[in-house]
């Protein structure tokens, strides 16, 4: 039983972590590279998106990779996920989570310094704890969306 019971949470915790990996600037089927919750560029048919440019959806919208590129927030999560927590230092300006699973130091200052590190196996980085990498979200979890 107990097997069981631990299978399940593995699994659980897998499906988990899958979801809340988005993927940044990589061409989606709508011919959008989500960079961040708002920005973009297009992909012409490409597999790599084209960088000259760079569009920005209007207020109110995210970059999704629904069939029209920008989406209202309520509606659809933004597809490379929620990035304007990266590099910000959090609450505590202790350390700045820089990517899911790695962290830089704040040291008490409004930005990040390039004193980095990065977390174990099976842990993400969430930038409203003491613990700097966790294994599960709270309701007040600030973590980076980048790879």
């Amino acid at each position: 039983m107990y097997r069981f019971i631990a299978s399940a949470l593995v699994l659980l915790l897998t499906l988990y972590i899958g979801r809340i990996q988005a993927s940044c600037d990589v061409c989606q089927s709508n011919g959008a590279a989500c960079i961040n919750q708002t920005a973009y560029h297009l992909c012409f048919g490409r597999t790599q998106p084209d960088t000259n440019q760079t569009f920005i959806c209007t207020d109110g919208l995210v970059c999704t990779d629904q069939p029209v590129i920008c989406f209202q927030r309520s509606e659809t999560p933004a597809s490379c996920g929620d990035t304007d927590s990266c590099g910000q230092c959090g609450p505590n300006y202790t350390f700045a989570c820089t990517s899911r699973t790695t962290f830089a130091f704040c040291f008490g200052a409004l930005t990040p310094t390039n004193v980095t590190g990065s977390c174990p196996t099976g842990y993400f980085c969430d930038a409203s704890t003491k613990e700097i990498c966790v294994t599960k979200t709270t309701d007040d979890s600030i973590v980076c969306h980048l790879d």
